[in-house]
């Protein structure tokens, strides 16, 4: 017999549960402990116990002469009358406790005692075992772990009692903790689960829970795909009603709880062949492909070894541009395909220098730019490889991103005339990348800024046959971007912009529609309709969901960009933490936008060091993929983070971008950043061009009069508050005079002046309304 040990806070709730409610209800996945713990919590309690896999107590008259009823194994309560008696029991007799414990989730015909507050639900998580926990179960029953092995301990186990239980018989007599006590422990809850759970399920019941257990997450579809039963949502429903061992995911996903995953995969591999295996994985990785879900997708197949499928999805996916295909999530498939065969196939080489170039491995891009011309040199006219790889090659020259767009100038006349030459297969081509502008899109096109109206009238017609589809829209919305960066007014072209969108939506992209979309916000944004822009980016994220998903990140970095002007330092700081891209030595060159927007959230978060390092991360892309418009952000950014720091650097990073904006006439890549830039923009000026300063001086003060808390760093303490000047602080917050304060804490009043005074120091202000809002920013006082 294992000594019997309660967590504090499981008694504490217990406690609580029993002075305010009248039902109680235990709700875990077996070995939680529910009856032991209820046994021991209501140990002063006279109880009587039933089993609902007996229901016919239900029939007899309430007992009486107890404090609480115990009522274990509910999910075998089906029958509705019997549930109904037990309602009446629990309505009828308020002096009564009622102690429910089950292995499933609470149902429904309990819940109206839940919302008028008569029930304490007592979930799986309240019975784990926490660290203090875990070292008086294990030393109470003769056990005598270090503190590392505890360590390691809670993180395998995660606080499981039956896990525990198990583990302790073990480690008695001074045992160490080891593997192979762990491979022990494992085999027995194993076990257990098989008599206790898994075998008392129908046939059809396990074999779709042996068929899903590989997967995370799933949803009743792959479910019924990979088991073929049709009956699916009922046997999920049975999983769902009597146990807890399937969670929500999300609204439409399940997800198993983790220790049981790792039994069904355990049993997985007794009962099925390796052929049985391979056969879940085929079709779960056909589910995938059908979905567009092509990382898990090719999991699956090579999960079951079939070269085959994984050969065909990378060579589908070589076909697409950037913005479409999918590289970074196959990367680790494309590196594991063996040289030779790469080398057999066009587009496995056109796909492979397009992702050494994304991934910024530029020498192995070329080194398969010049495989595929290799490959071309002895091809004749009349070879039908022909087509495709001159069509690749003339691709990879307008899309790879060190391909500058100089060049593309230079040579549109051929490049018009191979791309639309009929008798060429080419890929497809992005100029936006997903990002919100076509200017600093799938190509940087500054230099095409320069002499703007003379290249739409001149160009037109060949780059927008060039882009297909996605050239509807394009010439006018570059223009009009250009005419915006400019600093000019570009009212008549965005008027012309927005009467093409219900066209452009018809018969172009949508990479053209968020282009346009967020072009269109950046101009509200500039005219102080902030909010104005917020919603047409909200508008076309819930209308991308669905099936343009891959636009959502730079979407909702957008959104945070807007955030940091309206001073929603929550939204911005929630973005940040749970979605911003993490600098790692492999930067991801396609999500830029998103890394930049990282570094002004960085710079309104005070962390100018933490901004440095993100804006740094893209440097070599920018100088050797000529992306002039995202240089002179990360040199603005850059400067900025100087600034602050005293640090003189930042006066040449400034007047280099002062410099390349003024060589393409940009106002608003500096103006916009409004009163984080007046600062430096006032102190050094620009006497290059008086006309060009002036122009960009008076934009950069009305973003500063618009939105004036722009990138502005958040208040700091200058020291740690000391626990009596917490006391004050958190009274001040509760708007109380110096004098109530004095009465609460039994001091004078000049003690408390003289707290307020060093409060209002430390936190950098002068009032105490600005004391009550920094501490709410600085999370210093929750309320």
């Amino acid at each position: 017999m294992n000594e019997v040990v309660i967590k504090p806070s499981l008694r504490e709730q217990f406690l609580q549960g029993w002075a305010q409610c009248r039902v109680i209800f235990f709700s875990a996945p077996c070995g939680f402990g529910k009856s032991t713990a209820a046994t021991a919590l209501l140990s002063n309690h006279k109880t009587c116990v039933f089993s609902a896999e007996d229901p016919e107590f239900l029939h007899e008259p309430v007992p009486k002469n107890v404090d609480a009823i115990v009522i274990d194994s509910l999910p075998a309560l089906k029958d509705p009358e019997d549930q109904q008696t037990l309602c009446a029991w629990i309505r009828e007799n308020p002096e009564l406790h009622f102690v429910i414990l089950s292995r499933g989730v609470l149902p429904g015909w309990l819940m109206p005692f839940r919302f008028t507050g008569l029930l304490q639900l007592i979930e799986a998580r309240d019975l784990l075992f926490d660290r203090d926990t875990v070292r008086v179960f294990l030393e109470k029953n003769g056990c005598t772990p270090t503190e590392a092995e505890i360590n390691v301990i809670i993180h395998d186990s995660l606080g499981y009692p039956l896990a525990l239980t198990a583990l302790s018989r073990l480690m008695q007599n001074g045992q160490p903790y080891t593997p192979e006590i762990v491979g022990i422990v494992q085999q027995e809850i194993y076990h257990y689960f098989e008599d206790n759970i898994f075998n008392r399920f129908s046939m059809p019941l396990r074999r779709m829970l042996l068929d899903i257990a590989p997967f995370d997450t799933f949803d009743a579809e792959l479910a019924q795909m990979i088991s073929g039963d049709s009956h699916i949502n009922e046997l999920i429903s049975i999983v769902r009603h009597d146990t807890t061992m399937l969670l929500n995911a999300d609204a439409q996903k399940y997800r198993f709880w983790s220790f049981f995953q790792q039994f069904l995969m355990w049993e997985l591999r007794q009962v099925y062949t390796p052929q049985e295996q391979a056969a879940v994985y085929s079709r779960a990785g056909l589910y995938y492909e059908l979905h567009e879900d092509y990382e898990h997708a090719l999991e699956c197949y090579s999960r079951c070894k079939d070269h085959r499928r994984v050969s065909e999805m990378l060579i589908r996916n070589a076909e697409q541009h950037p913005g479409v295909g999918h590289y970074y999530e196959m990367e680790k498939y494309y590196y594991a395909i063996p040289k030779e065969e790469i080398l057999r196939s066009p587009s496995l080489m056109c796909g492979m220098s397009m992702l050494t170039s994304l991934c910024m491995d530029y020498e192995a891009s070329e080194m398969w730019y010049s495989a595929l011309q290799e490959y071309a040199a002895p091809l004749k006219k009349t070879d039908t490889a022909y087509k495709e790889v001159r069509g690749k090659l003339a691709y990879l020259d307008i899309s790879l991103p060190q391909r500058s767009s100089k060049g593309i100038a230079e040579n549109i006349g051929n490049y018009f005339k191979i791309l639309t030459d009929k008798s060429l297969q080419t890929p497809t081509f992005s100029v936006t990348s997903m990002l919100p502008s076509l200017m600093n899109g799938g190509k940087d096109f500054c230099s095409w800024s320069k002499h703007d109206e003379l290249l739409y009238k001149t160009i037109r017609e060949p780059m927008e046959a060039i882009l297909g589809k996605d050239g509807i829209g394009f010439a006018d919305c570059a223009l009009c971007e250009s005419k915006f960066e400019k600093g000019e007014d570009n009212l008549p072209w965005l008027m012309t912009l927005v009467a093409q969108l219900p066209e452009i939506e018809r018969h172009g992209t949508p990479d053209m529609t968020f282009a346009i979309i967020g072009l269109m916000a950046r101009v509200q944004t500039k005219q102080g309709n902030a909010i104005m822009a917020l919603s047409s980016l909200d508008s076309l994220r819930t209308e991308f969901e669905e099936d343009n998903k891959r636009f959502l990140p730079n979407i909702d970095a957008m959104r945070c960009r807007i955030w940091l002007r309206t001073g929603e330092m929550e939204k911005a700081e929630q973005w940040y933490r749970t979605s911003a891209p993490q600098i790692t030595p492999r930067i991801r060159t396609m999500w830029r936008y998103q890394y930049i927007t990282r570094a002004m959230v960085e710079i309104a978060l005070g962390e100018e060091n933490a901004a440095l390092l993100t804006l740094a991360s893209l440097i070599p892309f920018c100088e050797r993929c000529g992306r002039v418009m995202d240089r002179i952000y990360i040199r603005i950014l850059t400067a900025v983070c100087y600034q602050r720091q005293n640090n003189a650097r930042w006066q040449e990073e400034w007047m280099q971008a002062l410099d390349a904006a003024h060589e393409y006439r940009f106002v608003m890549p500096i103006a916009q950043f409004g009163a984080a830039v007046m600062p430096m923009l006032t102190f050094t000026g620009y006497k290059k061009d008086e006309s060009f300063f002036s122009l960009l001086l008076q934009e950069t003060r009305r973003q500063a009069v618009l939105y004036p808390n722009f990138l502005r760093p958040m208040p700091r303490l200058s020291e740690p508050l000391s626990p009596a000047e917490m006391q004050v602080l958190r009274l001040l917050c509760g708007n109380r005079s110096n004098q109530e304060i004095a009465d609460i804490l039994g001091v004078k009043v000049a003690t408390v002046k003289t707290h307020v005074i060093h409060i209002l120091q430390k936190l950098g202000v002068k009032r105490r309304g600005d004391a009550k809002e920094i501490a709410q920013k600085l999370h210093i006082i929750e309320f």
